[in-house]
């Protein structure tokens, strides 16, 4: 089963598997590493389909297992092959996502080969300042796009999906929690929108107020702005604003989804609620006792640091002037005693309190 001269051809299962996939590039991934699998393993995908179907009806739960060790022997071969950790990874999601498709998934063993992957220096590391340049230069609609992928950290699947009837009310006391139901891993994002982002979207919202198209970043027809426009905005955007991205790296979507995750960690939010305010899946045994977990709390600690817009801090300003009021103070304190000890030394108290008088006199009077 590793003769991959054959080249099965794929059938209508395929077909309707690769049209549920939005994604152009993704799509790609998937039908690359499915087509590798079916050629390897010698079956078209019909029928790998129906040999799943068949194998999860047996008894004996080693045959139910069947295409968990070919899935483990095709990534082993593709490590022979020469095939990059990442690569095989991907390249094994094609097969992984075509059962799951036909909610057949596979469970493969904790610790298997098949799912693990090695941290790259491709991506481009997103910075709170390229954000705040970057917000510099964009127009409203990309500004909201700024704010809010940096508020919520979801996959950009998730974020094209957002509908303006999925928002809360923005009229609460920021920030404001947002539960988004994340379509990979099917678990609750215990998102928020931060003060900044509400100001923004009760700016944004009135002007696709009249337009029929439900989703919060409209196209001109009834769906919402693709994944790959959104990313191929992105980067025009950091253009715009002067970002350089070296040749060697790629600023994604995908990005934001670090920058909030690297964040939480980095001010001392734990690795679980930081998964969780962003979408990613927990453990089911902590997932279980996270009742009493305080959301807003642990946002805000990395939306201080993720604010996009520095506004004067009102208070910081008056405790500023407070300080200078204190020195003033201070010093003629010190001027005072230093006056009194020379009086006191020199004149009887009757003429010292006369002199007294008319210096607090003279100071009274304003320029």
């Amino acid at each position: 089963m590793n003769n991959e001269t054959q080249n099965p051809e794929s059938g209508n299962v395929e077909k309707e598997f690769y049209d549920s996939i939005p994604n152009l590039n993704t799509r790609k991934e998937y039908r690359g590493g499915l087509q590798r699998f079916s050629a390897w393993f010698g079956k078209t995908s019909d029928e790998i389909l129906a040999m799943r179907k068949q194998d999860l009806k047996e008894e004996d739960s080693f045959k139910r297992k069947r295409f968990e060790r070919e899935l483990e022997k095709f990534h082993a071969y593709l490590k022979e092959q020469g095939a990059a950790t990442n690569s095989a990874r991907t390249l094994c999601l094609g097969l992984r996502q075509f059962f799951n498709y036909y909610e057949i998934g596979m469970k493969l063993k904790r610790g298997s080969a098949v799912g693990k992957s090695v941290l790259t220096e491709k991506s481009y590391p997103l910075t709170i300042e390229d954000l705040r340049k970057m917000f510099a230069v964009a127009n409203l609609r990309e500004r909201v796009i700024l704010s809010l992928a940096k508020d919520l950290g979801v996959r950009i699947g998730d974020f094209v999906r957002i509908k303006k009837a999925d928002l809360p009310d923005l009229n609460q006391e920021a920030p404001i929690a947002f539960d988004i139901m994340t379509s990979k891993e099917e678990v609750l994002a215990k998102s928020h929108l931060s003060a900044e982002t509400v100001e923004l979207l009760k700016t944004y919202l009135p002007t696709i107020a009249d337009n029929s198209n439900p989703y919060l970043f409209p196209t001109n027809g009834v769906h919402g702005i693709d994944e790959d426009t959104l990313g191929q905005n992105l980067k025009a955007l950091a253009k715009k604003a002067g970002i350089v991205i070296p040749t060697s790296k790629q600023l994604t979507f995908h990005t934001f989804r670090k920058l909030f995750i690297s964040t939480g960690k980095n001010v001392g939010v734990s690795d679980d609620v930081v998964k969780a305010l962003c979408g990613k899946s927990v453990e089911s045994d902590i997932r279980t006792y996270m009742t009493g977990i305080q959301w807003r709390e642990a946002f805000s600690k990395i939306a201080d640091v993720l604010k996009i817009q520095q506004m004067p801090n009102k208070n910081h300003a008056r405790l500023e002037e407070l300080e200078e009021m204190v020195k003033t103070l201070a010093k003629q304190l010190a001027e005072q005693i230093q006056i009194n000890t020379v009086l006191a030394g020199f004149l009887p108290e009757s003429k010292a309190a006369q002199v007294r008088e008319l210096i607090k006199r003279q100071r009274s009077i304003k320029p």
